[in-house]
C-alpha cells in the first residue's frame, strides 16, 4: 500500500533538509496525485504500523477496497522530530498513527493505532464521497461480489491442481484421458478468473473513480 517514503534522518551522509510549513508538506507527498491521503507514519516505541489499518483475524478486504481510491503514504517513525522535512503533518500527540485528509490537509480525522474497523470504514466512505462527490457503497458492494466469486475459483483451482498432480505421479495410461479433462477444467476456470479480474478493474474504472471533485474545482 505504501505509495510514498521519505528518507530516515538515521541514514548517514544524507542532505540537510529545511522543515516544511504544513502546506509545504503535503503537496510534497501528494505530488501531482489528486486523490484524498492516507498517511501512515511508522512507530518505534508501538506495532502501530500498518496494523492501525489491518488487523490479523480480522476482515481487511474492505479497507483495502477503500484504500484504492487514496493516495497511500508511510512515513518513518523520526517524522515526530522537531527537525524532520515533515514534522507538520505529525506535529504532537494529538496527531496520531494516521490520518485521512483532502489532498490539501482539509477535513483531517487523526487516528491512534487502537481504532475501530467500522469507525476506519466509515470516515473513509465519508472521505471519499466528499473528496469525489458520488456514493461509493454500490461500487463497494460490486467489487465484494467479485472478490468472493474469485475465492470461490481460487478454492476451484486448487481442487483440480491436486487432482492433476496425483494423475501425474501415475501416469498410467489410462490416467491420460482424466488428466486432460482436469487440464481443460483448468483452462475453464483460470477464464472465469481473468473475467473477474476485468470486471473488478472495470468497477475501479468507473465513476466515481474520476478525478476527486474537491480537485477539479481548484
Amino acid at each position: 500500500m505504501v505509495a510514498t517514503t521519505f528518507e530516515r534522518s538515521d541514514r548517514t551522509a544524507v542532505a540537510p533538509r529545511v522543515v516544511m510549513t504544513e502546506a509545504e508538506a503535503l503537496r510534497a507527498i501528494a505530488g501531482q496525485d489528486p486523490r484524498p491521503l492516507l498517511v501512515l507514519r511508522e512507530c518505534g516505541h508501538c506495532a502501530a504500523t500498518e496494523r492501525s489499518l489491518v488487523t490479523e483475524g480480522v476482515d481487511n478486504e474492505r479497507t483495502f477496497l477503500l484504500a484504492r481510491w487514496f493516495h497511500c503514504v508511510k512515513l518513518p517513525a523520526d517524522v515526530v522530530q522537531p527537525e524532520h522535512a515533515l514534522h507538520a503533518l505529525f506535529p504532537d500527540a494529538s496527531s496520531g498513527h494516521l490520518f485521512l485528509s483532502h489532498v490539501d490537509g482539509g477535513g483531517r480525522v487523526a487516528f491512534d493505532g487502537d481504532l475501530q474497523r467500522a469507525e476506519l470504514w466509515s470516515v473513509m466512505l465519508q472521505m471519499l464521497e466528499s473528496a469525489y462527490g458520488g456514493r461509493f457503497e454500490p461500487t463497494l458492494n460490486e467489487l465484494a461480489k467479485q472478490l468472493d466469486k474469485l475465492d470461490t475459483l481460487d478454492a476451484r483451482v486448487r481442487e483440480l491442481e491436486k487432482r492433476r498432480d496425483a494423475l501425474y505421479e501415475t501416469a498410467a495410461r489410462s490416467d491420460r484421458s482424466k488428466l486432460a479433462k482436469v487440464n481443460a477444467e483448468l483452462a475453464e476456470v483460470q477464464l472465469d478468473v481473468d473475467a473477474a479480474l476485468a470486471a473488478m478493474e472495470r468497477e475501479f474504472q468507473r465513476s466515481p473513480l474520476a478525478r476527486p471533485a474537491s480537485a477539479a474545482q481548484r
